[in-house]
């Protein structure tokens, strides 16, 4: 159920021009156009300078959506969105604070679901939608 909630605060998007060449802390390679990355439904449609931290993540592997997500669960969505509704920040701390981890959750259902959404990964270490989208 944790997973379930999750998924619902959490988008796929492709990197825009002002996405590229961006770093921030941790990441090694800068982010390339179309590069698919995930954000908060809440708040990742805003401008950069106004999101909070932890709000987009650009994992390098399929199987990287997973922590990904957790990570943003932890570091964005329980603590420093600031668009997100409080009963659903409420239950995801619950779920957070009782470390609940069943439902359907792992790398491997992450990873299946954004296949089933025409992600695949890319020789050159990210994530891309199989067919780019139009916007």
């Amino acid at each position: 159920e944790n997973q379930i909630l999750l998924r619902k605060q959490i988008e796929f998007f492709e990197a825009k021009l002002e996405d590229v060449g961006k770093t921030t802390s941790g990441r090694r390679r800068p982010i390339m156009l179309g590069q698919v990355g995930i954000h908060c439904r809440h708040c990742g449609d805003l401008p950069i300078r106004y999101r909070q931290r932890g709000a987009v993540y650009y994992p390098a592997k399929l199987k990287g959506i997973y922590q990904a997500a957790q990570n943003m669960a932890v570091t964005h969505l329980c603590d420093s969105c600031e668009h997100i509704d409080a009963p659903t920040r409420n239950q995801l701390r619950a779920y957070q604070n009782g470390r609940s981890t069943t439902g359907h959750g792992g790398k491997e259902y992450w990873a299946k679901t954004a296949r089933a959404q025409g992600i695949v990964d890319t020789e050159d270490g990210g994530l891309r939608f199989s067919t780019p989208s139009s916007s």
